[in-house]
């Protein structure tokens, strides 16, 4: 007969109780890593394993996942386009990163980002209403030009109360300084505000919107974009 010793018998123990709670640390990261469509990197899985009242260390999440082969997406770089127009100079920022308006305020967000359609390299523009946190404009297109924004905020005006205070708010990108769309904000009666130079957080509700849109809401197939319905975040 084989004997072990007694420390030898209780560390092989320890040893199975181990593995037995990673694996089921595994399943519990593999289920939130799906919840989240792909999403969630290892600080947001940290963050709803202790929700859960489970404590785990970033660098154990980090093994557990590279194990599973679980991979956060991530945003690639943006890249700015010129655009060969008659521009204006940048506006103040008037929110302050003030994003919950008063009754009296109406406040709209726009960005643009680009994203493959069939294959084929289109720009998107959205329009975003601060106060319910849901789009009320959107234009999609081969053109990166001031029609795309402007075609973005033309119909978010038709379903947007007026209040006192109206205000579109953007970064300084190009098609939001050119001409086209700085005159068709004033025909709109918007007060126009840009967000400071290296300050993304200035645009923070539409900057949160695009990545939940484009690594949350965007599925893929081959080389098509499905748009799901979701109009909030």
């Amino acid at each position: 007969m084989f004997q072990v010793s007694e420390s030898a018998y209780y560390a092989q123990l320890r040893q199975c109780s181990k593995s037995n709670k990673y694996g089921r640390l595994s399943l519990d990261i593999e289920a939130l890593f799906d919840e989240s469509r792909g999403a969630a990197g290892k600080r947001t899985l940290k963050a709803r394993l202790q929700h859960k009242g489970m404590k785990v260390g970033l660098a154990r999440i980090r093994k557990l996942m590279k194990q599973q082969g679980l991979e956060s997406k991530q945003p690639k770089k943006r890249y700015s386009y010129p655009l060969i127009e008659e521009q204006t100079m940048p506006f103040n920022s008037l929110l302050n990163r003030k994003f919950s308006p008063d009754s009296q305020t109406s406040v709209l967000c726009g960005d643009t980002t680009y994203l493959k359609v069939n294959g084929e390299w289109h720009y998107l523009a959205v329009v975003l209403n601060v106060a319910q946190r849901q789009v009320v404009g959107w234009r999609l297109q081969r053109k990166y030009n001031a029609e795309l924004v402007v075609e973005a905020l033309n119909p978010a005006m038709l379903t947007t109360v007026r209040t006192k205070e109206m205000i579109f708010h953007s970064d300084q990108g190009s098609v939001y300084r050119s001409y086209p769309f700085t005159q068709c904000v004033k025909r709109h009666g918007l007060i126009q505000s840009m967000s400071r130079r290296g300050n993304c957080w200035d645009n923070a509700p539409m900057e949160r919107w695009f990545r939940s849109f484009k690594y949350e809401w965007m599925l893929k197939k081959g080389g098509c974009v499905i748009v799901g319905s979701k109009g909030g975040y």
